[in-house]
């Protein structure tokens, strides 16, 4: 299918907007955000976020004001969002606004800096054609299309259209048993053991994490403390075995490409003698870096996979290529779940 936008570019939509622009959040993406506006040089009128954070501060140059300083300092005006959330308050905040003014979520990376603009489409289109056809169903293509659109476009209308639920594909896409050998590459905390133990009802065969963050690996081990046939490795599983920079951030933030010093082994590696029926991989820009180096794995024992696909601009066609490459037969089906941006996008593979 030919990839036509429905929709202009959202940066050329700010571009060419003669509205004042308000940045709603502060923060790691908000900066982001603020570096491309800057180097398009579209001019920012103001900072806002939620009331709990409209402290007396500044962001970027700007006195961060609440909502309604704006509204009435002008009569129409643009919302850029700037901030992730998966809160359904917040998120309610967020659609309540774009009842009031243009809201707009110009997408940048969360690894990187390339964007999703007409040069980026133009370049990937074929691959992003590609990566549409080999999509497992109908609604897997039309989710993928309106994933591209809304990278591209920025459209709240959009993101909204294909979000879905997690038990939706938990219960029709993936069917976990309860004799799961459960790979989770970028545990956190361990909610994820915790979905992966809600959908089967508590019972599997051996349960491995991988988890980077030192501070976060202490409160996934004390989190899963309680699990029996469980293992945790405070390591950030890339292509290489060996030691890799990692940031150690101490939270979502951290990513491998720091100063600091951190253990690194493959996928297979992490597994050992260990046959994965299910792995999930989060790993903050590395996906495809992990299956590439541990292609072995999918070919001969095709586990399940729940893999992130949002981390990087080319991971929408670049993980779905790949894994069709190494594996032709699997099952690649895309879904959304609620969050703003289009965070929490995976592939889910079996």
């Amino acid at each position: 299918m030919s990839f036509e936008m429905s929709v202009p570019c959202v940066w050329e939509e700010l571009k060419s907007t003669t509205e004042p622009i308000v940045m709603y959040g502060t923060g790691n993406g908000a900066d982001k955000v603020v570096d491309v506006l800057n180097e398009l040089n579209i001019p920012l009128a103001g900072v806002t976020a939620s009331s709990s954070f409209v402290r007396k501060r500044s962001f970027r140059g700007f006195q961060v004001m609440p909502i309604e300083h704006f509204e009435e300092c002008y009569h129409n005006f643009t919302i850029i969002v700037t901030f992730g959330t998966s809160v359904p308050e917040v998120m309610d905040n967020v659609y309540a606004l774009a009842q009031r003014h243009r809201v707009l979520v110009p997408v940048v990376p969360v690894i990187g800096t390339q964007i999703f603009d007409q040069k980026f489409l133009n370049c990937h289109r074929n691959e992003i054609e590609l990566a549409h056809s080999l999509m497992a169903d109908d609604t897997s293509k039309e989710l993928f299309k309106g994933y591209i659109e809304f990278l591209y476009g920025g459209r709240l209308e959009t993101l909204k259209a294909i979000t879905t639920t997690e038990d939706e594909a938990f219960t029709n896409i993936l069917k976990l048993s309860e004799n799961e050998v459960y790979v989770d590459i970028g545990a956190y905390r361990g909610d994820t053991v915790d979905t992966f133990l809600s959908y089967t009802n508590g019972s599997y065969k051996h349960i491995i994490c991988a988890e980077p963050d030192t501070k976060t690996f202490k409160k996934l081990t004390e989190h899963c403390a309680r699990l029996e046939c469980f293992e945790a490795h405070n390591v950030a599983v890339t292509h290489v075995d060996g030691e890799i920079g990692f940031s150690d951030a101490h939270g979502r933030q951290s990513a491998v490409g720091g100063s600091v010093m951190q253990k690194s082994v493959t996928l297979s590696a992490l597994c050992g003698d260990n046959v994965p029926t299910y792995i999930k991989i989060d790993a903050e820009g590395c996906e495809n870096e992990i299956i590439s180096a541990s292609g072995r794995i999918f070919t001969e024992y095709m586990p399940k996979l729940n893999v992130a696909a949002y981390h990087k601009c080319e991971d929408a066609f670049t993980l779905p290529i790949l894994l069709n490459r190494l594996n032709p037969d699997y099952k690649i089906h895309l879904r959304h779940h609620p969050y703003i941006p289009a965070w929490d996008t995976l592939f889910y593979c079996v």
